[in-house]
């Protein structure tokens, strides 16, 4: 039997693999030289076109195979690297190429997802939302049917929340708890139904109000001049 040249350290017995119950046996290849020819032929294959080797499935199975003078020990790691290698770089030519950058957003995409980002930003620099249990407590008792009527209406303001519920910016209603007089007229002159567009317009200063918010100046009951500026949003630009 002719062994490969591996120092002691790096080739442990099969009986040192699978002594113990706790130890998995760890299989070791063979390589049949001497009388391989047989084989081969028999594949009809010559000897120079494969390498005939053979893995134990057991401790067992590998003293036996051991005992043949025929046999050339190595890795079953290392033969498997260096017999497989030349399959494997095939097989990775042949995998199809992705293109990652197809998967990634587009300018107008990410400007959408900034979008969102920047009113949620609104959103909670103006106090947050109230949900739709907290907003039937503020208008007293008033019915699930009666809130969404009145965000139809253009009389209570609600925007996507988790989940896709709506929520209530907390910035529409008075101290009292009653929703700031002269909303509706307000949404209605603004140039879009985008309701992240209208929280925007009420909770940013704005010039045309003397660099005041128009919410505060609706709460000052300063109705009509809102309405103006709301009405002159698009104005270029502006």
């Amino acid at each position: 039997m002719t062994r490969g040249h591996e120092p002691p350290s790096e080739r442990p017995s099969a009986a040192s693999r699978s002594r113990g119950s706790r130890t998995a046996y760890v299989p070791t290849a063979y390589e049949i030289r001497d009388s391989a020819g047989k084989a081969l032929a028999q594949l009809g294959l010559a000897p120079g076109d494969a390498r005939l080797v053979v893995i134990p499935a057991s401790a067992r199975a590998e003293r036996k195979l051991t005992q043949s003078a025929e046999s050339r020990r190595a890795t079953a790691r290392r033969f498997a690297t260096s017999a497989l290698a030349p399959i494997a770089g095939t097989a990775r030519s042949k995998r199809p190429v992705i293109d990652k950058t197809a998967f990634a957003p587009n300018a107008r995409s990410r400007a959408l997802l900034e979008g969102v980002r920047i009113a949620q930003g609104d959103l909670r620099a103006s106090g947050g939302a109230y949900d739709l249990h907290q907003v039937q407590i503020l208008l007293h008792g008033i019915s699930r049917q009666r809130v969404v009527r009145r965000v139809n209406e253009h009389t209570l303001l609600a925007v996507p929340g988790p989940s896709n519920r709506r929520v209530y910016p907390t910035i529409q209603f008075m101290p009292d708890g009653t929703v700031v007089h002269g909303l509706k007229p307000v949404l209605e002159a603004l140039p879009t139904h985008n309701p992240w567009a209208a929280l925007n317009f009420l909770i940013q200063p704005d010039h045309r109000l003397h660099g005041r918010t128009p919410i505060d100046v609706l709460k000052a009951g300063k109705v009509a001049r809102v309405v103006e500026a709301a009405r002159r949003v698009s104005d270029q630009g502006a």
